[in-house]
Parts: structure tokens; C-alpha cells; sequence
């Protein structure tokens, strides 16, 4: 249930935020995932929200494939990237391949303010659903927010990295850099942390 409210809550508010999202300067953010990932590579983004992260990385020549829990973001997306509407899917984390028809393989996957959402609970199956579909030689690049958060209706745990480390660790990939930033948002309550993972 708690879940189902987050997606709710994005559904409702999702022209404000596609607004929001998209204004806030990532440029930290997005230069770590230039340096992260392959040039030109097959990205898949969970929880891609506003569709910042994937408008960023295709204007860089990158082939984006997203997923989303949100209706609204996943329209959103589809009417953005029109040539590539298929490539986006309604899910959430973890998620099954085979259900969605996701037959792809990725050289990199990417989740950035979504992490957070997931029960650690989920942890486990969350990280193998992402090995499911990664290559050889692929990046995993983690992003979420520490601190307090605003009081309405989203679901929020605070992550536990040590385990995510352990669990990833566990499927073959290592902790490659870990990276501190503040709020692109300017909420000056909030700090994230952003990790990459890589598989050799």
C-alpha cells in the first residue's frame, strides 16, 4: 500500500514535477554519468520520473530505455521520445524482464531519487532484477537523498548502502566511487549520495 502511494502521489503531481525536475541543474550529476558509462551506450533508467536523466543522456547519443511506476511519467517519456516510445515501460522495482517484455541487455542502468522509495525488504530482488539485464563490462550508477524529507504521502526508508554494497558485490560487481553532493533543489535539509558499480 505504502508503495502504491508514492506512485500515486507522482501520478498526481506529475506536471509540477516534470516542471521541477527538469529546471534543477544536475551537472555534477550528469558529468559522473559521462565519465561512468560507455559513450553511445544502451542506458536503461529506473524510476526516470520527469525523463531528465534520459533526455540528458540522448541528446548525448546515448540509446535510452526507461522504466517508471508513474502512468504520467511513463506518457510523459513516450510523448517525448517519440521515435522511441516503445523502449519505455510501466514497472517497478524490482522488477520481472520476462513480464514487461524486456529482452534487452544494458551497458549501463541508472537510478536516480529512487532507491530511497524501496523497503530493504525489496533489496535483494531489486539488485538481481538489475544484474538480469546488464552486460559484461556494465556500469550500475545509484543515486538518493539523506536527511529529512518532506511530510506527505511517499514512502521513504533510509537506504541501507552497506547492504546494496554487499548485495551487488555478491552478483559480481564492485563498488567503483562514491560521490557527495547537495540538493540540486536547493533544500538545504537534503544531501545525496551517488554510487557506481561495475562488472568486469
Amino acid at each position: 500500500m505504502q508503495m502504491m502511494e508514492t506512485t500515486q502521489f507522482y501520478n498526481r503531481q506529475a506536471s509540477e514535477l516534470i516542471k521541477r525536475y527538469d529546471n534543477a541543474n544536475m551537472s555534477s550529476l550528469h558529468k559522473l554519468l559521462l565519465e561512468s558509462i560507455p559513450q553511445g551506450g544502451k542506458v536503461l533508467d529506473i524510476g526516470f520520473g520527469s525523463g531528465r536523466e534520459l533526455q540528458f543522456l540522448h541528446d548525448k547519443g546515448y540509446d535510452v530505455w526507461g522504466m517508471d511506476p508513474s502512468d504520467m511519467f511513463v506518457k510523459n517519456a513516450r510523448d517525448r521520445f517519440l521515435s522511441k516510445k516503445s523502449q519505455f515501460f510501466r514497472a517497478e522495482v524490482p522488477f520481472n524482464k520476462d513480464s514487461i517484455g524486456l529482452d534487452a541487455k544494458f551497458d549501463a542502468i541508472i537510478g536516480i531519487a529512487m532507491w530511497m522509495h524501496l523497503k530493504h525488504s525489496l533489496y535483494k530482488d531489486a539488485v538481481a532484477s538489475i544484474v538480469s539485464v546488464a552486460k559484461r563490462a556494465s556500469r550500475v550508477v545509484i543515486s538518493y537523498s539523506q536527511g529529512s524529507r518532506a511530510a506527505d504521502e511517499r514512502y521513504f526508508e533510509d537506504v541501507d548502502l552497506d547492504y546494496i554494497v554487499e548485495l551487488f558485490k555478491s552478483e559480481g560487481f564492485s563498488l567503483f566511487e562514491t560521490t557527495k553532493s547537495a540538493d540540486s533543489l536547493n533544500r538545504d535539509e537534503l544531501t545525496w549520495t551517488t554510487v557506481v558499480f561495475k562488472n568486469y
